[in-house]
């Protein structure tokens, strides 16, 4: 009886194997699920992170290309182009503003239409008036060249015609 192992001893052992196996597969999981959701998150970061960086990228190309081929002016540009919008640079006026003579830094002749309302329309409801004015296309109509919006401001600007205005070269 001496050199024999006592029953419980080998029921103990192998219990503590497996209570050793438990605590050891126990802790593998939670590090590779711990790991696993580490991954996921830093990938959803990333993710957002880049298409912040693409939003504010294309916001920017949107300022400073504009509508589609349109040009997209700061108020300051046109302001410099027309002389402050003084009123020796009047071109003509109508029922949605006052039109002024003004020359852009590369020396091109403009009409720059300032809108007598600008808080009528919202930001996108003029942005798509812009581009469907833009888009029309007619021997008949002068093509729009671009545009300025700021919160107080809404502006047209259209290539000068020196030979006086639309109306008077209708009246013939």
């Amino acid at each position: 009886m001496g050199g024999s192992k006592p029953v419980n001893d080998t029921g103990s052992s192998s219990q503590t194997v497996r209570s050793h196996r438990h605590t050891v597969l126990s802790v593998v999981i939670g590090f590779s699920c711990t790991f696993v959701i580490s991954v996921m998150l830093l990938a959803y970061w990333l993710h957002w992170y880049k298409s912040r960086i693409l939003y504010s990228s294309y916001v920017e190309q949107d300022c400073e290309f504009g509508i589609g081929h349109l040009k997209r002016f700061s108020f300051r540009e046109l302001q410099i182009a027309t002389g402050n919008f003084t009123s020796k640079n009047i071109v003509g006026q109508g029922g949605f503003g006052v039109v002024y003579k003004g020359c852009l830094a590369n020396k091109m002749l403009v009409a720059v239409k300032r809108l007598k309302d600008p808080n009528y329309t919202g930001e996108v409801q003029f942005q798509t008036e812009v581009e469907m004015i833009g888009l029309a296309v007619h021997r008949n109509l002068l093509r729009l060249y671009g545009f300025c919006m700021t919160p107080d401001e809404r502006l047209l600007v259209y290539p000068f015609m020196p030979n006086g205005s639309v109306a008077d070269r209708l009246r013939g």
